[in-house]
């Protein structure tokens, strides 16, 4: 298993920001891959799927850019 983070800035305000550019690949593969929908865990936003019979799990943190760390430690510490 793998776990995939795409960092960014919560928010309409930066949703098409250059800072937002890891919610943008994370949405890309979820989408391009049939990924499971997005939902409410660790802070963030999950979606899991599989890339070559790997397992993948996507998160997007929904902390503010330098706060990612609390939402991605929290989801390496449960996986």
């Amino acid at each position: 298993m793998l776990l995939f983070a795409g960092l960014g800035n919560p928010g309409a305000k930066y949703a098409n920001h250059r800072h937002n550019v890891g919610f943008m690949a994370a949405d890309a593969i979820a989408r391009r891959h049939s990924f499971s929908p997005w939902s409410k865990k660790f802070q963030g936003l999950i979606a899991e799927g599989t890339l070559a019979g790997e397992k993948i799990i996507l998160i997007k943190p929904q902390t503010f850019m330098n706060l990612s760390g609390q939402s991605v430690g929290e989801a390496l510490r449960f996986y």
